[in-house]
């Protein structure tokens, strides 16, 4: 290959060849970058075929094989090089991936949280009404507890009563439908219910069936009662969150109230 040749084919590649398959390789390069790289590597083959150029002796014959075998050497290393580079951009855009990933995840948690921050900020004090079940066994004996607190932060009632031998599930019903009994009987107009059991949450929004038929006529009694008051609002909480209602409804047991 004559001196010129190789420069002019690679700086020729860089300036007109679509490469598909190199950018399908590289998937983090786009046309221009390939092309920059390639043009870098035809710079390093020119310094050196002007350094054989400079280095031939008169008799040229065998210093000729000579400049050709260090033009293919340094073509050869002007390839490595480049796909050195490339490897090692994709290393280091696959790291900086991997924490643009980690910070928008921690961002978007941060903003949730800020959400449910707003959320209840905005959210109208209202009286509110904890509720709990026990039982210790499931089934085993059980009690239900209910705590009414007033939007000044008062508890204005507590509620309990053993129930026996019976299920978790539903004390947590029973637990419900005192609150809810006596904050009809108090007048009470707006209402936050308050349970630390997602079951009976979802079921009560209509999200999850009510499948025990023990359990239909506490779901049906409770959804009639929450329609007497002209504001509601059924939320679950996390247990720590519900510790005075959690307290009644052991009490209801220790003390068969």
């Amino acid at each position: 290959m004559a001196k010129p040749v190789l420069t002019e084919l690679l700086r020729f590649i860089a300036a007109n060849e679509e490469l598909p398959r190199v950018l399908k390789r590289y998937p983090g390069f786009d046309r221009d970058t390939i092309g920059k790289l390639i043009n870098a590597a035809a710079d390093r083959v020119e310094e050196v075929e002007t350094s054989a150029a400079e280095a031939e002796a008169p008799k040229g014959k065998g210093l000729k094989v000579r400049k050709v075998t260090e033009v293919e050497k340094a073509a050869r290393q002007s390839a490595e090089d480049l796909d050195a580079a490339m490897n090692e951009s994709k290393t280091e855009r696959d790291r900086k991936k991997r924490e643009r990933s980690v910070v928008a995840g921690q961002e978007r948690e941060a903003e949730l949280e800020r959400e449910a921050e707003r959320v209840e900020a905005a959210r109208p004090i209202r009286t509110r009404l904890f509720t709990d079940g026990a039982a210790r066994g499931n089934p085993g004996p059980a009690g239900a507890g209910a705590v009414i607190v007033s939007p000044e932060g008062h508890i204005v009632a507590k509620i309990g009563k053993f129930l026996g031998d019976n299920t978790n599930n539903y004390a947590e019903y029973m637990g419900l439908l005192l609150g809810l009994r006596r904050a009809k009987a108090m007048g009470i107009k707006e209402l936050e219910v308050l349970s630390d059991s997602e079951l009976m949450v979802r079921q009560i929004e209509g999200r999850y069936q009510v499948k025990a038929e023990n359990l239909r006529p506490l779901h049906d009694e409770a959804k009639v009662l929450l329609k007497a008051f002209p504001v509601v609002d059924v939320r679950h909480i996390p247990r720590e969150e519900n510790s005075a209602a959690d307290e009644m409804s052991n009490r209801a047991i220790d003390e068969r109230l």
